[in-house]
């Protein structure tokens, strides 16, 4: 008897773990639907709905620009959105997700971004053409604070896809 009574605790204490778990990974995949609506809302305050960013958040952009807080974050993304980022859109996929702990998780992400029409840089170069694309892989890292999931750091990383058609290691990606 005391052999099923702790087998049904043990099945009821890991199906509420479980709850909890998914309930949290669907908050966080809230997080980064939020940060395609944003980008492709061409919204770059980064407030109201679309409130991601930890105030203390860091972000590294593709060429390697360090922000170290959501202020920098949010004046460097509308500078660049105005001149650049107004031009594209953007889908991402989680391809994995990790709970570091329960108020801390990692995901990484492949996003898409697509080039809706033809933009010069200020300097006169040619920034991109109406339809390209590209994609970098995006390491996310969330925490949670007074019961919200919040970007506290990021690194976007442009994938190279030469370099990458010779990966060693290819994995599938899983919805």
């Amino acid at each position: 008897m005391k052999t099923i009574r702790l087998t049904l605790a043990l099945l009821l204490i890991f199906s509420l773990s479980y709850a909890q778990s998914a309930a949290e990974e669907k908050a966080i995949r809230t997080v980064i639907q939020k940060m395609d609506d944003a980008w492709n809302a061409h919204d770059y305050t980064y407030s109201g709905k679309y409130d991601i960013y930890d105030q203390q958040a860091m972000m590294i952009n593709p060429v390697g620009m360090y922000w170290k807080n959501k202020t920098e974050i949010v004046k460097a993304h509308q500078l660049f959105g105005e001149k650049m980022f107004k031009h594209s859109s953007a889908k991402s996929q989680i391809i994995d997700l990790r709970f570091l702990a329960p108020t801390v998780a990692v995901a990484i992400i492949k996003m898409q971004y697509l080039v809706k029409q033809d933009h010069t840089l200020p300097s006169g170069q040619k920034a991109g053409s109406k339809g390209d694309t590209s994609q970098s892989m995006v390491n996310v890292v969330l925490t949670k604070t007074n019961e919200v999931w919040k970007i506290a750091s990021l690194q976007v990383t442009t994938v190279d896809q030469n370099a990458a058609a010779h990966d060693p290691v290819v994995r599938k990606v899983s919805k």
